[in-house]
């Protein structure tokens, strides 16, 4: 065994392991969350948790471990638990095993006990496996001895972090279990990346048969893997192959073979056009197209990629993510990452919402369809409901392909519906058993012009190709400013002249308005949108008129996660409306639900959300400028900040008044683009980074350079004395008094008369005395901070600041609170997730005046009976803070026995909502709040709103 991948421990076993040790005896302690696989009713499990226990059966599991469900979801698969003899020959069967899981990609780990031993496998995260040259090899990445005098201090083996989702919480155990780009599905991704430009280097075939050859690669490795494709198919067409690469290299029987899998599976899926049949003919290439394709590496060289993965594992959908490499349009076209596609789906098509979509008839669109992905997720979704209704048995061909007419998608790119219909009709293989396929004639169903169709989606409507009532919208339109299409203008002229003006000509606006007038009565739209759809005010009017036609249900704020879409080298920010084709209600709410960033979101896992990010918005505030923000940094008492200060003078205005000139410095221009700018040429600079939080720094001066200048601003501006102050998030400032100096756009000046500099000192100490409470502001106002820029400020921000005449602020207490958690806390966690400090820091140290703060804004109201903070409690991921009315004490001797049923005290149900994660309890004179241990959910403004949640609690239950 390696020593990089594997450790042991020397102490008694901790209580949390104690399971790993229980396993396989006759009667195991019941473990909240582990479901034994000889025990499963179906009937008990939802659609989603059974297609998981059969998957974790047809591996030959023991047992599936789950994360508790949150809000009304599910539960999530963790691990899969494995019962083993050990010895070579099992570790050698096992290795393969874990090529398999590690390829499905469905788990993030997989204990294996053995004989006084349990080990742990990776399956989201480097292939531990691969071992070059050979088969794979069995290598854990950790070790536990079960012996009676050993420990296991980690926090995998724990069942309690694992039941309630604390053992993701730590920043360094996703590093070490998941990683996007080492997992599989990516590694794949950036595989025919690298394999098609190293063909591409050497010109070998057009792009088009390239890319063809490329993905009928990739499907006929699966069809092989599966044993729908055995060796005689391939010696039919070539004597004495037995692979399919053997017949790649002969253009006469690629072409034969092709045609009989044609003929077998219908489709298109394998049809070659005239030319293409020609140019296999003719090409003498094929051998070395062959060679490379077969003998091509992964990309970091570990492994010939063919022996990396186990194709019959590969989820279907994977398929559809290649696309992205073989479009003409890269502006348009995005790799979605198939959690935002799951979280989508589950949002718009819940088990209920499928079965009245069947009885209407209604069909699922995707109007911007690209490769297929989200059709190709509501299809597995169609499947597993027919499922759950037929009593679990398996679909037939004919259920299967009756499915298939109810997945309708539409895009402008003739590749995008080939490659979906590739998708949707290996899907419908993954579906059956090979020898169900190996019996088939006529498989798949011709689905492009009939359910899928090359063409302009606002053209598609004008032309009634959707003819089918429309059931529910899915998707990821394009985000471009740039109406691409005939049809998308014409659409856009009729937007106009019944709304107005498209907000920045941006196609996915237009795409949301179009297909949400498509859906039917009652039906439901789902569909990704470009953050300035919350965030840009230029969009006020397009969401105004959205949300007062259209009964929105929910926005998914995905703002906080860097790196969700990467394109042309931008981090592309996105949200999720989910919208019902029906009225407003006029006295409702529009769920605004923040997704922060963790090692989960990073590694492509899933999303996290707690109780804290979820703000219902009510309507009539939802034109509101400041809410949307707000909630991004903390909610309510956020909300209320920000719209009190705002009531005050701004600075801009106070010297727009004084006659003052204001605004950014100059900005330089590309090659040829100028204006006249004497007065800066050769004149000192005040670089931003010489504007520091002590002031102006004069050693750090440069020299205006002789170069285009776009925007040169007036001589006034750079002539002091003037207030200068930096557009960055913490409002470097201060007063140049002195020579003529020149500043870019990045520092936003004030200049004034000689006569006025004690009033711009004034202004500057103002700014100084109430830093926190600006920059906090700023943070809550800001056009370009977290959406454009992680730091960075406008123009219109500095201009924006509360200026009041009396120069004070007059924050009350409460106010200081969450200004300070704000800037000290809560722009990192929006920025950096769970890497920031209130993630990374233990909540212990916030607890005395977490409690403290609890207390007085509780006791305002009961003070005849004052509310208390006790001694906390804690378990591994978790803090327990109690509080007592009164001179009650908690009697913590049965604390250990709680331990073991966190899972279910973490669910709380809040109307329509499970909340987990975060627990009220109330127990005659006592409170406890059950939270995670990281600091941030024990910050003084989080008291704030838990006493505001716990005083609104009291009033209704008559207190």
């Amino acid at each position: 065994m390696s020593d990089d991948f594997s450790t042991s421990h020397d102490d008694a076993p901790s209580e949390g392991a104690r399971w790993l040790a229980a396993l396989g005896a006759d009667r195991p302690p019941p473990i909240d969350g582990l479901v034994l696989l000889d025990a499963v009713k179906p009937a008990a499990y939802s659609p989603e948790e059974m297609a998981v226990l059969e998957r974790a059966k047809a591996y030959g599991a023991h047992a599936v471990f789950f994360e508790a469900g949150r809000f009304g979801r599910p539960g999530s698969p963790q691990a899969f638990v494995f019962l083993s003899e050990g010895g070579s020959e099992d570790d050698a069967e096992f290795a393969l095993l874990h090529q398999r899981m590690w390829s499905w990609g469905g788990i993030p780990l997989v204990f294996r006990k053995t004989p006084g031993l349990v080990q742990l496998f990776r399956c989201a995260h480097d292939p531990d496996f691969a071992a070059v040259p050979g088969p794979p090899t069995c290598r854990p990445v950790r070790l536990l001895r079960l012996a009676a005098d050993i420990a296991a201090a980690e926090p995998w083996w724990d069942a309690s972090q694992l039941r309630n989702g604390t053992l993701w919480d730590d920043p360094a155990v996703c590093r070490l279990m998941l990683s996007s780009k080492k997992a599989a599905h990516r590694r794949l991704v950036d595989a025919v990346k690298a394999l098609n430009a190293e063909l591409a280097g050497e010109r070998l075939l057009t792009v088009k048969l390239r890319r063809r050859l490329l993905i009928l690669s990739l499907l006929i490795a699966y069809l092989e893997e599966r044993g729908v494709l055995l060796p005689e198919v391939f010696a039919r067409h070539a004597p004495g192959a037995t692979r399919f690469f053997e017949v790649l290299r002969d253009g006469p029987a690629l072409i034969s073979l092709l045609e009989e899998l044609e003929d077998r599976f219908n489709g298109h899926v394998f049809s070659l056009t005239d030319g293409e049949r020609a140019a296999l003919k003719a090409s003498p290439q094929l051998d070395r197209v062959a060679r490379l394709i077969e003998g091509h590496e992964d990309p970091e060289g570990q492994l010939n990629f063919w022996k990396l993965y186990s194709f019959r594992d590969l989820p279907v959908e994977l398929i559809s993510h290649i696309y992205q490499l073989f479009v003409t349009d890269t502006d348009v076209s995005v790799y979605t990452p198939p959690a935002l596609v799951r979280l989508v789906l589950e949002e718009a098509l819940s088990w209920d919402r499928l079965d009245g979509l069947l009885k209407r008839g209604e069909v699922i669109l995707d109007p911007a369809c690209g490769s297929g992905v989200f059709l190709v997720e509501a299809y597995k979704r169609l499947v597993l409901h027919w499922r759950s209704r037929n009593g679990w048995r398996r679909p037939g061909p004919d259920d299967l392909r009756n499915l298939l007419q109810l997945v309708h998608g539409v895009d402008v790119e003739r590749g995008a519906i080939e490659l979906a219909a590739f998708s949707l009709c290996l899907a419908l293989c993954d579906a059956l058993q090979p020898e169900e396929i190996r019996g088939s004639f006529r498989l798949f169903p011709e689905l492009a012009g009939q359910t899928l169709h090359h063409s302009c989606f606002f053209d598609a409507v004008e032309r009634g190709l959707i003819s089918a009532p429309v059931g529910v919208v899915v998707g990821n339109p394009p985000f471009v400013s740039k109406l691409t299409t005939a049809g998308a203008r014409r659409s856009a002229e009729r937007y106009r002249a019944a709304h107005g003006i498209l907000p920045d000509q941006q196609l996915a606006y237009l795409f949301l308005h179009d297909a949400m007038a498509l859906v039917a009565p009652g039906g439901l739209l789902s569909m990704l949108q470009p953050y300035g759809f919350l965030y840009n005010e230029k969009a006020a009017g397009f969401r105004r008129d959205f949300f007062g036609r259209w009964d929105v249900r929910e926005v998914l704020d995905f703002i906080s996660v860097r790196g969700l879409f990467q394109k042309g080298g931008a981090d592309t920010k996105v949200v999720v409306v989910v919208a019902a084709a029906t009225m407003p209600p006029p006295n409702g709410h529009v769920l605004h639900a923040i997704f922060r960033r963790t090692g989960r979101a990073d590694a492509e896992q899933g999303f996290e959300i707690d109780y804290y990010d979820l703000n219902p918005v009510p309507r009539d505030l939802l034109d509101d400028p400041f809410i949307w923000r707000a909630n991004l940094l903390g909610g309510p008492r956020t909300h209320a900040y920000l719209r009190r200060l705002a009531e005050y003078r701004t600075l801009g205005a106070f010297a727009a008044a004084q006659g003052w000139e204001y605004g950014a410095g100059f900005i330089e221009g590309a090659a040829g683009v100028s204006n006249a700018a004497d007065h800066l040429a050769g004149q000192p600079l005040l670089p931003p980074k010489a504007l520091t939080a002590a002031g102006i720094a004069p050693d750090g001066f440069d020299t205006v350079r002789d170069r285009p200048i776009e925007r040169p601003r007036t001589p006034a501006r750079f002539t002091p004395p003037f207030l200068a102050v930096r557009t960055h998030a913490d409002l470097h400032h201060d007063v140049w008094a002195g020579h003529y100096l020149a500043y870019k756009s990045e520092i936003v000046g004030f200049a004034a008369p000689r006569s006025d500099v004690s009033r711009l000192k004034s202004i500057s100490d103002f700014i100084t005395r109430e830093a926190t409470a600006l920059q906090a502001f700023a943070a809550g106002v800001s056009t370009r901070l977290f959406t454009r820029k992680a730091t960075a400020l406008s123009t219109a921000d500095i201009a924006s600041l509360p200026y009041p005449e009396t120069e004070d602020l007059e924050l009350s207490r409460n106010e200081r609170i969450v200004a300070e958690d704000i800037v000290r806390y809560g722009r990192d966690i929006v920025r950096l997730g769970d890497e920031a400090r209130a993630f990374t820091t233990h909540g212990r140290a916030g607890l005395k005046d977490f409690g403290e703060c609890f207390v007085d804004q509780i006791n305002t109201v009961y003070g005849a009976c004052p509310l208390r903070a006790l001694e906390p409690c804690a378990w591994p991921g978790v803090l327990c803070a109690p509080f007592a009315f009164g001179d009650a004490l908690v009697d913590w001797s049965g604390a250990a026995d709680l331990r073991g049923r966190l899972g279910r005290l973490l669910r709380e149900r809040r109307g329509a909502l499970s909340v987990t994660r975060i627990a009220r309890i109330y127990d005659g004179p006592f409170v406890f709040l059950l939270k995670p241990d990281p600091l941030r959910f024990w910050l003084r403004s989080v008291a704030l709103r838990d006493a505001d949640d716990m005083l609104a609690d009291l009033r209704t239950q008559g207190f």
